[in-house]
């Protein structure tokens, strides 16, 4: 099976004019006649706030480098500039109310006169009051969409080992070259590569497994979009600007491109890819618990130049999606997903382990994140071939995925995670102690498509 990416359309972005602004995710005032305004994040930094050395020791254990006395400054300005515009506000609909009044009885007295002055100049102020509103405004809470996440009680300070399985192999193979040697592998590049023979049965036969065992835990297959824009790659924590965190479109025209309205390739496996269907979306409260899995191509910027099946661009793989109402439903949802993983791996008869991630690896969405990590030979190491992260209601707040309950609208906790890597896992099955044999429940014959 081919694995190639297409470079003719993807680009670093490096050759074009573009109009860079901070944000693809929060738009105001004036620009908001530039840029159509798909999405306003819920801010709920006045909140957070409330707990402020719990968010500088929690930004101290994941060694962030986000100044929070900074946001804080820019926050007050915001607020006093808001908090003066509404008291402006508020003068002008007395003055407004006592010229009604007038306007009645004497419309030409000075008194109406008076009045008519001062809401005059009150206007004017207000007016001159917008654009740095706007601008405070702005650079407040472009700053604050980079606060990271909160972090789960149960998220370590070291990556701490909950299961293991088996024990480790102990030769020296290399993937590569045993793929090479029994022709199962063509490797050209990360951006590059054929799985052939029962390498390929192998991809597929793991993807319907996987498949079927969720299924069977009334996990719903969804098919989604390999193209999201760019908010949606903010809105889920990553950097919309960045090519090493996404493929970019190019724009094929010398003309002046906007950083923040983009296409990227992530793949119908992947996170984004959900949200590009939640984001901006109303469900209702039955639906929850909401239990998705999806089947397909992930595609990240390789972070490495050594050819490796653990560094490909494009992975196919087995992604899951889950909301809760509450935060100890999703609680409930990873215990679920870790027990699905510990039938799911223990079936082959391969070393592996289950781990949480500490604090200083975690992306800035993610509260926790739950590693499934097999043992690579070649790199003398560890290599996580699956993982489930839980956001809370982080990212619903930041792209306004909500239900309404008792006639209020409420934020969903999420949950998600590739639960199968396909080079990844195939990888470190090349790896092992005895020859590669295609596991039994991989066979074309246990394929089932329902």
């Amino acid at each position: 099976m081919l694995r190639k990416l297409p470079f003719g359309i993807i680009t670093k972005v490096c050759g074009c004019k573009t109009s860079a602004r901070g944000s693809s995710l929060f738009i105001n005032g004036a620009k908001a006649t530039e840029t159509f305004t798909y999405v306003t994040p819920y801010i709920d930094f006045s909140e957070r706030i409330q707990q402020r050395d719990v968010i500088q020791e929690q930004l101290a254990r994941r060694k962030s480098d986000v100044n929070l006395s900074k946001i804080e400054n820019l926050w007050t300005v915001y607020e006093d500039l808001k908090n003066r515009k509404a008291e402006l506000e508020k003068k002008k609909a007395e003055i407004s109310k006592e010229i009604g009044k007038l306007v009645k009885t004497d419309p030409d007295g000075d008194a109406t006169k008076k009045f008519k002055l001062q809401i005059s100049l009150v206007k004017d102020n207000i007016r001159k009051l917008k654009v740095p509103l706007w601008s405070a405004e702005e650079a407040a809470i472009v700053e604050i969409l980079k606060l990271p996440n909160t972090l789960h009680s149960l998220t370590p300070e070291k990556d701490k080992v909950l299961y293991t399985h088996l024990n480790p192999p102990s030769n020296k193979k290399d993937h590569l070259k045993i793929g090479k040697d029994r022709n199962l592998l063509h490797f050209k590049k990360n951006e590059n590569y054929y799985l052939k023979g029962d390498a390929a049965v192998f991809e597929l036969g793991a993807k319907f497994y996987f498949s079927g065992l969720l299924k069977k835990r009334d996990f719903i297959q969804h098919s989604n979009p390999d193209f999201v824009k760019s908010l949606i790659v903010e809105g889920c924590g990553g950097d919309h600007t960045s090519p090493d965190a996404t493929f970019i479109l190019h724009h094929n025209e010398d003309s002046k491109v906007s950083v923040d309205n983009r296409l990227h390739l992530t793949g119908g496996g992947s996170l984004c890819s959900y949200l590009a269907y939640f984001a901006k979306n109303i469900l209702y409260p039955k639906v929850f618990p909401l239990k998705c899995f999806s089947m397909g191509r992930q595609y990240i910027p390789s972070p490495s130049d050594e050819d490796s099946l653990f560094h490909v661009s494009q992975s196919s793989v087995v992604q899951v999606f889950g909301a809760t109402k509450t935060a100890d439903d999703l609680d409930k949802m990873l215990e679920e997903l870790i027990d699905i993983m510990k039938v799911a791996y223990g079936q082959f008869g391969y070393h592996f382990r289950l781990s949480i991630v500490a604090a200083d690896k975690l992306q800035m969405w993610e509260s926790l994140r739950l590693a499934v990590e097999m043992f690579s030979t070649s790199l003398n190491d560890y290599v996580e071939v699956a993982n489930v992260s839980m956001s809370g209601d982080f990212i619903s707040k930041r792209l306004q995925f909500t239900y309404v309950e008792d006639k209020q609208s409420k934020f969903p906790h999420v949950i998600s995670g590739t639960i199968l890597n396909v080079p990844k896992f195939l990888g470190c099955v090349l790896e092992q102690d005895h020859d590669f044999s295609l596991p039994d429940v991989f066979k074309v014959e246990n394929w089932a498509l329902n």
